[in-house]
């Protein structure tokens, strides 16, 4: 099933990039928009967003929740005065990490507290975020605030002048972002397969009443998946204030917190195939005419 839908996004790939090819060659369209390690690494943490809870029984809904949130609190670090330049990226990065964990848990807690399923309150939470991040966050921050120096590496880019490749700070920054990604997926991987507590969230995902019977505390693994996976989407948010063309009212409409779920489906639910999905969706998304 992993290898039929990867074949299936390469044929996608193949047969769009060509018809899109084709009919901009007289538009003056380039061959790639610069911030496609930017759209990988987004996609994927969008895709663990949502992979985290299933794997603990639960339907992520409020990824799109999580992403304003993120984007919000990204925002707020980003326009801070009192922040240096060269700190805002990553500090606003890791507040929204923070502001998409805070919404994960809220909506677990909703669902232990009040009985309010995860769905619903997911999806109520997505719309109430709307006019909050159109209020704090509707502009790009400035660039610089992610800006990496690379030296020497980036006349190294030079050799391909024909993929207009974004400027260095964009590509240094979706690289780590994309390796940190990459990383986070295979180490849950592992987890997943070779611990005791792996086994455990593996069982509550399939039977959470056989869990509690063997002593799992169901709410808690449940607590922690969602909030994983709400700091995934919440990163991704944050990360959309430094990337071109930026505003991410505009470029992820409602309908983005369901790419963590296109990711994830075409990945046929393993983390690995959310890597492939996402790498090969981005390549997509940045084909000329797509954008």
């Amino acid at each position: 099933m992993l290898l039929g839908n990867a074949a299936l996004l390469v044929a996608l790939l193949t047969g769009s990039y060509a018809i899109a090819a084709a009919a901009g060659s007289s538009q003056g369209w380039p061959p790639w928009s610069g911030d496609i390690v930017l759209a990988a690494a987004g996609l994927l943490f969008l895709g663990l967003a949502f992979l985290f809870p299933l794997h603990a029984g639960l339907l992520n809904l409020g990824v799109h929740a999580q992403f304003l949130a993120g984007f919000v609190a990204g925002s707020l670090v980003a326009r801070s005065a009192g922040i240096l330049p060269g700190s805002q990226g990553l500090l606003g990065l890791i507040a929204g990490a923070g502001g998409g964990t805070a919404v994960g848990v809220l909506i677990a807690w909703l669902k232990r507290k009040f009985a309010i399923h995860e769905i619903l309150s997911g999806l109520l939470l997505s719309a109430a975020f709307v006019p909050v991040a159109r209020v704090f966050g509707v502009e790009p921050a400035a660039a610089p605030a992610l800006e990496i120096q690379l030296g020497t590496l980036a006349k190294s880019l030079a050799w391909a002048p024909g993929l207009h490749l974004a400027p260095s700070f964009i590509m240094a920054w979706g690289i780590l972002l994309l390796a940190a990604g990459i990383v986070v997926g295979l180490l849950a991987a592992h987890f997943l397969r070779a611990s005791v507590r792996g086994f455990e969230l593996r069982a509550v995902g399939s039977n959470p009443l056989a869990a509690v019977a063997a002593g799992v505390d169901v709410d808690a693994m449940q607590m922690l998946m969602i909030a994983a996976g709400g700091a995934c989407a919440g990163l991704t948010g944050a990360l959309q204030l430094w990337t071109d063309p930026a505003v991410a009212l505009e470029r992820w409409p409602v309908p983005l917190g369901f790419a963590g779920l296109t990711v994830a489906f075409l990945g046929g639910g393993y983390l690995r195939g959310a890597l492939i999905s996402a790498i090969v969706l981005a390549v997509w998304l940045n084909t000329p005419g797509v954008a």
